[in-house]
């Protein structure tokens, strides 16, 4: 879920404020738990046992999680995937021509990279695209690592593009999701917020995906997908500590400016539910927190978790009401399930398969391209999705 500031509440008194008004998503103890509170209790439990990985009954349990998180993928990741597409395309053409650009050109577009790398996998880079070597040469000169400019194929090079245009807008999309969960508790608990305030919270969480996106860049060497190799666009080696300082920055002004004011002036502090978003953000993200599997394996897992249970709330409160609600409930439940384990792991599987991808080119392609696409595409979706001033998040979120 992406945000865009979320309304203002209402005032309140501060008798009132110290308590809770009782919205949520599905329970407030529940919300805790769906948006971050689950990840925070895991990430300590694996950061304590770390060091005992020695002993086997704790070793072969970080080992199993790379089984554990792909089965939980298809009841918990890929439906996050694919339920954005549910929400945002039977909303009628009006709605998708309103928003051509993210629901139209932008899945074309990608489209049209995958068909050109398929059509010209083996194609020299240089062939097609003349001015890439010179670039490449030229950043070169001035001490860059140019793996990811000087790939020979262009298949690899479009892929390599690609992955790093991921980079980017997931590192945006998580951010802003947490920064929309924290907006919309408060508004449930009435934690009233200038527009300054809100801008704060929103920049100070956006700095942890840049200084996330600096360190990333920094490897030099090969990174691997699917038994696939590529490279990251290295970015200037000042933008780590830059980075750092913003972040460090962003959570003192939060801190002071925002809760401590607010406090000060109605003695009303943020709910717990309001603040978990915010933390289990700085705890999956910040590099010197980084615990392998959790990194890897489980962040995406807590990420879909927070996005479906706001998902969860706007499908439920349409239907709510309706005939035959638990039917269609578990109609739409089913059938994302199904979909998007066809539309991410069958179908592209099968033409890998069938195709040889990986046996030609040593990538599966579109399994590959399936990852890319949605990872991608979902950040433009929800782009336009998770707006304040959409009637349908007002009317079934916000009111």
């Amino acid at each position: 879920m992406t945000d865009y500031a979320l309304p203002r509440a209402l005032p309140v008194s501060p008798a009132r404020a110290l308590a809770p008004t009782g919205r949520a998503l599905s329970t407030r103890f529940l919300d805790f738990w769906l948006l971050g509170g689950a990840s925070l209790l895991v990430w300590i439990v694996m950061w304590m046992l770390q060091d005992y990985r020695s002993i086997w009954a704790i070793d072969f349990h970080f080992k199993n999680l790379a089984v554990t998180s792909l089965s939980l993928s298809l009841l918990v990741n890929n439906p996050h995937f694919l339920i954005s597409y549910k929400l945002a395309y039977p909303r009628g053409l009006a709605f998708i021509f309103a928003h051509w650009w993210q629901l139209l050109a932008v899945p074309a577009l990608l489209l049209a990279a995958f068909a050109a790398a398929y059509a010209g996998f083996t194609t020299p880079t240089a062939t097609l695209l003349p001015f890439v070597p010179a670039l490449a040469g030229v950043l070169g000169a001035w001490g860059a690592n140019t793996s990811a400019l000087t790939t020979p194929r262009l298949g690899d090079f479009l892929f390599t593009l690609l992955f790093n245009v991921m980079f980017f807008t997931v590192g945006w999309h998580y951010t802003k999701q947490a920064f929309g969960c924290m907006m919309l508790y408060a508004h449930f608990d009435g934690y009233r917020l200038t527009s300054r305030q809100r801008n704060l919270i929103k920049w100070s969480l956006l700095s942890i995906g840049w200084m996330n996106l600096a360190y990333g860049s920094r490897q030099t060497g090969p990174l691997a997908f699917s038994h696939y190799t590529y490279y990251a666009i290295e970015l200037p080696a000042v933008l780590v500590p830059l980075s750092t300082l913003t972040v460090v920055v962003g959570v003192l002004l939060v801190a002071w400016t925002v809760f401590r004011q607010k406090y000060v002036e109605t003695g009303q502090l943020p709910t717990v539910n309001m603040l978990v978003p915010y933390v289990a953000m700085y705890v999956w993200w910040m590099p010197f927190m980084r615990q392998h599997e959790f990194y890897f394996l489980l962040i995406p897992l807590f990420h879909s978790l927070q996005y479906l249970v706001v998902a969860g709330k706007l499908e439920h409160a349409r239907l709510l009401g309706s005939a035959h609600y638990e039917v269609k409930a578990a109609g739409i439940a089913l059938g994302v399930i199904v979909a998007a384990w066809l539309s991410f792991e069958f179908m592209p599987s099968m033409l890998d398969t069938t195709l040889r991808t990986f046996d030609t080119w040593r990538i599966f392609f579109f399994f590959t391209a399936a990852m890319l696409f949605i990872n991608i595409h979902h950040y433009f979706i929800d782009n336009v999705l998770w707006r304040s001033r959409d009637p349908v998040v007002k009317h079934y979120l916000l009111d």
